[in-house]
């Protein structure tokens, strides 16, 4: 952490006067503010775990899969990544297992329902004609093989040629296709009345959906544990506006919390680090008390870090850097914000809140002062 001395320094050089004029920026005046920054993810790995009855059409052998006598009691170990992608362990239960002869079918088989065993269905003995579909058959007796007193005209746009037909005899009157019938003989039954049933091509029976043509089921208790990770995303400014996180860079002395396990901060834990930029693993940390900024940290996090139904594993991998913010009685209209960093701290000026409030009064001064004008020249 940057000492006041430090901080007004560097808040000189960034008024282009070097640290020996300290008239330019005296620490008579000066109001210094500490603010921390701290953005990251708590990632937690949670289980749920489910019981229920399992089916398998067939036979199938269930070795591979690990038993259990209580879900609850089963030992999973905990993931070394708590981010990892979603899993699924599936289990048996021990002595659940049963295998079964499927009782509504005959080795796989059923009657088909559709021709309810015999092997074929009904047909049709005659289709309409392809050419003129019965209508216009014969334009002298319309397939009835009594002349019409009037010819019926040629139908429009017909192009193909007329042959005489074979009910009344008119010649270059009937369809050439049919010659006059109006329909054709079924192409699939011959005209038999009977086809081969299109489920079961003849056969009588079809394949058994519940056992899948096998004849035997299996059913067993399956458990199943299932864990994905659960994000919480971290980003508080302690005090300052949101935009202070665009006024860093990653060469800034950011400090990282990384650590991995059930407790996010040990009762006695805190950062191994000497200086700025260094990454803290809690779980070789010693003493909290030794850095006030990993302190805040814990304290800010705290509310986060309850334990979620189902939680199993846990990661909390954040960065904190402390920025210093500086106003003077004589600079009124700016804020100067010193952010660490490496060989030397960065200034960034901003307008104060005073300074904010007066151009906005400015602005709508200006405003009414155009509005007024307007209306007179109106």
């Amino acid at each position: 952490m940057l000492s006041d001395d430090d901080i007004l320094a560097a808040v000189r050089r960034g008024l282009g006067a070097p640290g020996a004029d300290d008239a330019a920026f005296p620490a008579a005046g000066a109001h210094i503010t500490r603010h921390l920054l701290l953005a990251g993810e708590i990632v937690r790995c949670v289980e749920t775990r489910t019981e229920g009855t399992a089916f398998h059409a067939g036979t199938r052998d269930l070795s591979d899969l690990p038993e259990y006598d209580d879900l609850d009691r089963y030992p999973v170990p905990p993931p070394a990544d708590p981010g990892a992608a979603r899993s699924t362990l599936r289990l048996v239960r021990r002595g659940s297992v049963a295998a079964h002869a499927c009782s509504t079918c005959t080795n796989g088989r059923k009657p088909c329902a559709r021709c309810r065993g015999a092997g074929d269905v009904a047909c049709r003995t005659h289709v309409p004609c392809a050419g003129c579909e019965g209508r216009l058959c014969c334009l002298a007796c319309e397939g009835t093989g009594k002349r019409a007193r009037e010819a019926a005209d040629r139908p429009q746009g017909e192009t193909a040629s007329r042959v005489r037909c074979r009910k009344c005899g008119a010649d270059d009157a009937a369809c050439g296709k049919c010659r006059g019938a109006g329909r054709k003989k079924c192409g699939v039954c011959g005209g038999t009345a009977s086809r081969p049933c299109p489920d079961c091509a003849g056969g009588g029976t079809v394949s058994h959906d519940f056992c899948a043509g096998t004849g035997r089921y299996v059913e067993w208790t399956e458990g199943v544990v299932v864990r994905e990770p659960v994000v919480d995303t971290v980003e508080e400014s302690s005090d300052l506006p949101a935009r202070a996180f665009a006024w860093t860079n990653e060469a800034d002395a950011w400090n990282r919390v990384d650590h991995v396990g059930e407790d996010a901060f040990p009762p006695d834990g805190t950062d191994t680090g000497s200086g700025p930029g260094t990454r803290t693993d809690l779980t070789e940390a010693t003493d909290l008390t030794q850095d006030t900024d990993l302190a805040e940290v814990a304290a800010r996090l705290k509310p986060r870090l309850g334990f979620r139904d189902g939680e199993v594993a846990r990661r909390v991998r954040v960065r904190y850097l402390s920025l210093a913010r500086v106003t003077h009685d004589d600079h009124p209209d700016r804020v100067y914000v010193v952010i660490p960093g490496r060989p030397a701290p960065r200034v960034v000026t901003v307008r104060s809140p005073r300074r904010a409030w007066r151009l906005a009064a400015l602005g709508l001064l200006v405003l009414v002062a155009v509005v007024a004008v307007s209306r007179l020249l109106t």
